[in-house]
């Protein structure tokens, strides 16, 4: 499994990346899976962002590392 570059938090700008929405559905859809998970805080992980979405979580680092 590849590593992670630089930070464990999903920005909505990975988002950005990985969906091809504009920022604002993005910021969107950080919001809306940080509510579902209960979050208190604003800060969400790669792992979270592709557990709610059953998505592979090492497809999903090698596509986001070379824009980090």
């Amino acid at each position: 499994m590849n590593e992670l570059k630089g930070s464990k938090l999903i920005s909505t700008k990975d988002i950005q990346i990985i969906t091809g929405y504009s920022i604002e559905v993005c910021r969107r859809d950080h919001r809306t899976v940080r509510d579902a998970l209960g979050k208190k805080s604003k800060m969400l992980t790669v792992k979270e962002y592709c557990d709610y979405y059953e998505l592979d979580y090492s497809e999903i680092v090698s596509y986001l590392n070379p824009y980090r």
